[in-house]
């Protein structure tokens, strides 16, 4: 079966040439470069890749995935980001179960087990490494992509995933945050946008609703799931978590408040 993939990234060429040849088995794999000062756009050809060059960019990659996703030749389409690596197994699932799954004209994704690394740390717990899985294998046809940060990716309506299950080492590897510096820095990248992004999906919040999710956010991450495993890290992360939902929430209260005058 033929697919197409598509990677979008920024100043990350250390990361970038580990997940290109991941996606070796890709017929095709679109690069959108977000104006790198690095070498990455030079890595991408190195691997045959089609170029695109943005001196403009959005927040996040959905809004190059957006514009990208209707140039590939293929139905199927991969969408990585630059510090994912596709393991030997999972790219084995890939080639031996898509040809079966996509026989079923409901599926509009495929989730895939992943696995978050935090440096080099490999995450056991806390809302970004506890029981995750990814919708990385997207039918172009049944799925959109909204220039939405977060939020933009989504099943058209009457589709359904389908989810491969974890065996331990078919595994999508998520090479995170390679320091804190970068982990703050990427974060408050996203929260310029974020509370605009989840009121055009129609979320809303009240003030009792920030008070409540100030504290139950940290138990989520730190017990639910089980952000303890990570000792320091987990409890780190915990609060971060608390923090950045904290600020979602209140940009999202205020861009509620403005939209109702």
């Amino acid at each position: 079966m033929k697919i197409s993939a598509i990677v979008v990234g920024r100043n990350e060429s250390h990361k970038l040439k580990e997940c290109l040849n991941s996606l070796s088995f890709c017929e095709e794999v679109l690069y959108a470069d977000l104006d790198s000062r690095d070498n990455s756009v030079e890595v991408a050809m190195s691997f045959g890749c089609q170029v695109f060059n943005y001196k403009k960019f959005g927040p996040s990659c959905e809004y190059t995935q957006a514009e990208l996703i209707r140039l590939v030749e293929n139905e199927w389409v991969i969408l990585l980001d630059p510090d994912e690596v596709i393991t030997e197994q999972l790219k084995f699932d890939i080639l031996e179960k898509l040809p079966s799954i996509s026989l079923d004209p409901q599926v509009g994704d495929v989730y895939v087990p992943w696995q978050f690394y935090f440096g080099k740390k490999k995450l056991k717990g806390t809302v970004w490494g506890y029981n995750k899985s990814k919708g990385i294998i997207v039918n172009k046809n049944r799925y959109e992509i909204l220039p939405i940060t977060h939020y933009g990716r989504k099943l058209k309506k009457g589709y359904k995933s389908f989810y491969l299950s974890n065996n331990g080492a078919n595994l999508l590897n998520h090479f995170w945050m390679d320091d804190l510096q970068s982990f703050i820095s990427k974060h408050r990248k996203y929260l310029k946008d974020e509370g605009q992004d989840r009121y055009v999906t129609g979320e809303r919040i009240s003030i009792i609703g920030i008070v409540y999710n100030f504290f139950y956010q940290f138990f989520r991450c730190f017990f639910i799931t089980k952000g303890y495993k990570d000792g320091f890290t987990g409890f780190f992360l915990s609060l971060f978590w608390m923090w950045y939902i904290t600020n979602s929430n209140i940009s999202l209260y205020f861009v509620t408040i403005k939209n109702k005058k």
